[in-house]
């Protein structure tokens, strides 16, 4: 026995288990009942507290009981998962993947013993050259236009080339980190960068960051020449050369052969573990399921529990998002990612000679899927026509990651932007659709969310407040939340025309959906839509998401308008404000909107910074109508008030089938251009017995 195996302790669990197991090896038929029969752990078998233990490592705050049944499952490509079978919703995720060590040779196909030491780099080649030749997916689009003007790391040549069209490369993945002393290019050394051996000369190798130079050994271990390098491929003080290279960056890493994601890295200089250093491979102990049957626990998959600096990155999420392939370090392991599959040292795949089992399909069963975390994979697959929540939930993640510079709240989002253009008719504006200008008009900051100001104390922020780029954290928006619960339904009217006008003073119309569709209406989500007049054509390096030099933000518009009561949901928030000031958490409050008598007509939702007091009541505040809405098939009044408060809050419209509201910002008034402060919906016809008027406004 190994010193990490876990003896046999003749656990009944166990010994079924592996019988199911031996006979999956051995080709035998087993019973499908059989296979998911469940059974408890036996806190007496080493094997089954190592599971326990395990899956206490999941979730420390909902551990599993001894008492919780477990199941075996199986599938035709000889891979088993130990899941639970209590049914419990908090454990509902809990898996285990096993998969049969050297001792059952030679029925585990799966198996390779690797160097727990130093990764052998050349041994990963199979992974593209497989993918290459076999995924058709992962391969670039002959109409794909090429990458021009960029610069390119020669890994033999160890200097800075430049190309008018760009050859075969990597691109590298990593943070950056606050460094002194860091080799990056600039106009004044670019010229002897390009000198042969310059990376290596004495005054320029000490400032070359480690994950750098371990990534130009991977690349040429790998068999490539070239390797981009944002650090050291983008002149930083030109800012017209960074400018265009940030505008093609989706083009860029859409066009690598692979990228290289240094995972491990809390900086620039963390290097890639296992390449130039020595790494801690993960090593697993041998599970003895029963004498004869040993199994190895599979390899830590990349999943959230275990995100590390660079998963937290918001650059590193679009570098991500935008690669076809993957090539990636990870707690001291290698994992291979494309579109078509996940790979990882320790487990034979097809490119070590495996042949894939196909039969899944067939049997209607899902195929072994390494227990990965697919958070990334595919999701920035350009749709075939615009699907709005696809595009929220990309804001979403994005919002929740950290920037050193919040000015680069936009640029490093801007490659998705780009690749989302391809079916987005218009395009996009600081962020925003301008096909679902109305909709994405509703975005809201949640708890935690921060604006991005200019300078600290300051109320004057970085980006327009219509979008949500102006606040950092967590963002949401309240069409999407609502269009994915049934009940009810929702249609969305547009009602303001805006239109933005450019430095020349030129017009543009912003909210192109105007002239699309007079409703949105909502069975089950807005991808629901058909938008067949929309095609996808390649990323175009040419193509700019955000053209601040000719486009200013203020939107111009005739809305109504009405000053209204705030009432706070509840009594005395300030000690709640003053709880989440002191644990950094930028809080939000809901307010009644009422009218004079103090009858609610709508609810407000405000976020609010530590140097802002919470409203009072009977505070006026100016309301702007933004869109016209209309909920209906809520059969109950508890339905009406989870889902839309204020159709159930209100005497006159809690027993009805439908409820009509317009969606309004409170607005506060800057050297005469409105600034967004809250957002809301009030009852429609509330809003008419109001008094409103109707004027022109420029909302910046």
């Amino acid at each position: 026995m190994t010193s990490n195996e876990l003896p046999d302790s003749g656990c009944k669990t166990c010994a079924f288990f592996s019988e199911v197991i031996h006979k999956t090896l051995q080709g035998e038929a087993v019973d499908e009942p059989v296979v998911r029969l469940v059974s408890s752990l036996d806190t007496n078998c080493v094997t089954c507290m190592y599971v326990l233990e395990h899956f206490a490592r999941i979730a420390p705050n909902s551990p599993l009981r001894p008492t919780c049944p477990m199941r075996l499952d199986t599938f035709p490509q000889k891979r088993f998962f130990f899941r639970t079978g209590c049914g419990c919703w908090d454990h509902s995720a809990y898996h285990l993947e096993l998969l049969p060590s050297p001792e059952l040779a030679p029925n585990s196909v799966h198996y390779k013993i690797i160097d727990p030491d130093k990764i052998d780099i050349s041994s990963l080649k199979r992974w593209p050259e497989y993918c290459e030749k076999h995924h058709d997916n992962c391969r670039l689009n002959s109409s794909q236009p090429a990458v021009t003007d960029i610069n390119l790391i020669d890994v033999q040549d160890h200097c800075l080339v430049y190309f008018p069209v760009a050859p075969r490369y990597t691109t590298l993945s990593y943070v950056w980190g606050i460094l002194p002393d860091i080799l990056e290019t600039r106009t004044s050394n670019f010229a002897s960068l390009q000198l042969p051996n310059a990376l290596l000369a004495p005054n320029v190798l000490p400032r070359l960051p480690r994950t750098i130079q371990d990534a130009i050994k991977v690349t040429r271990d790998m068999g490539e020449r070239y390797l981009w390098v944002d650090r050291l491929c983008i002149i930083q003080d030109d800012e017209a050369n960074k400018a265009k290279q940030i505008a093609s960056m989706a083009s860029i890493y859409a066009n690598s052969q692979f990228t290289i994601i240094a995972a491990d890295g809390a900086d620039a200089d963390s290097g890639l573990h296992g390449v130039s250093s020595s790494r801690k491979f993960p090593t697993l102990p041998v599970l003895e399921l029963a004498p004869g049957c040993h199994m190895r626990p599979g390899p830590e998959t990349e999943e959230a529990r275990l995100f590390t600096t660079w998963h937290s990155r918001a650059w590193t999420f679009q570098e991500r998002l935008l690669s076809r392939r993957s090539l990636i370090f990870f707690r001291g392991s290698v994992i291979w990612q494309c579109k078509a599959s996940i790979w990882t040292e320790g487990v034979s795949g097809e490119p070590d000679g495996v042949a894939p089992d196909e039969s899944w399909r067939t049997e209607k069963k899902r195929p072994a899927h390494l227990a990965f975390d697919n958070h990334f994979m595919l999701q920035l697959e350009t749709p075939s026509r615009p699907k709005f929540p696809h595009f929220e939930s990309l804001v979403r993640q994005y919002c929740r990651r950290k920037m050193t510079y919040q000015a680069d709240g936009l640029r490093a989002f801007s490659g998705v932007l780009n690749v989302l253009s391809r079916t987005y008719d218009g395009g996009f504006m600081y962020g925003m659709p301008k096909m679902f200008f109305d909709v994405a008009m509703l975005w809201e900051p949640l708890a935690g969310a921060k604006p991005r100001v200019v300078a600290p104390g300051t109320n004057q922020l970085m980006f327009p407040s219509w979008s949500w780029a102006a606040f950092e954290g967590n963002v949401a928006n309240n069409l999407s939340d609502d269009i994915s619960r049934s009940p009810p339904s929702i249609e969305l009217i547009p009602v303001v025309k805006w239109y933005n006008v450019s430095l020349d003073g030129n017009t543009s119309f912003v909210n192109l959906a105007q002239h699309l569709f007079r409703a949105i209406r909502q069975q089950g989500g807005v991808e629901g839509l058909d938008f067949s007049l929309f095609n996808a054509p390649p990323i175009d390096m040419g193509k700019v998401t955000a053209d601040k030099n000719k486009w200013n933000w203020l939107l111009h518009g005739s809305v109504m308008t009405a000053s209204l009561r705030v009432q706070p949901e509840k009594e005395n928030t300030e000690p709640a404000l003053r709880v989440a000031w002191e644990e950094e958490v930028a809080p939000f409050v809901n307010y009644y909107l009422t009218d004079s008598s103090g009858k609610i007509l709508g609810r407000l939702k405000v976020p609010f910074t530590r140097q802002e007091a919470a409203l009072q009541s009977d505070t006026m505040c100016e309301c702007i109508v933004i869109s016209e809405g209309r909920a209906f098939g809520a059969r109950s009044r508890w339905l009406k008030q989870i889902y839309i408060p204020e159709w159930g809050l209100i005497e006159e419209t809690r027993d009805l089938n439908e409820f009509e509201f317009y969606n309004v910002l409170w607005v506060e008034w800057r050297d005469g251009i409105a600034y967004r402060k809250g957002i809301g919906t009030i009852w429609k016809e509330g809003w008419h017995r109001h008094n409103q008027e109707v004027r022109d406004i420029i909302l910046g």
